[in-house]
């Protein structure tokens, strides 16, 4: 099966969230939203769901301090 990442998406693994840029961050949520959808399991598709709304709220919460 090949694989549905980017080489920049799957250099993102393990990375924290916290850690990454904001280009990154956008570059990790879509690639959430790939997997979540490429992957079989029920508790991946979780996992990586959940990854996506935790970048989500990550870019909400950078957007926020910078807008005001």
């Amino acid at each position: 099966m090949a694989e549905p990442l980017t080489r920049s998406q799957q250099s993102l693994r393990g990375k924290k969230i916290a850690d990454m840029t904001d280009t990154e961050l956008r570059d990790w949520l879509d690639a959430c939203t790939k997997m979540e959808f490429h992957v079989k399991p029920a508790k991946a598709r979780r996992s990586w769901k959940a990854g996506a709304l935790e970048a989500e709220i990550e870019l909400k919460s950078r957007a926020s301090r910078l807008g005001g």
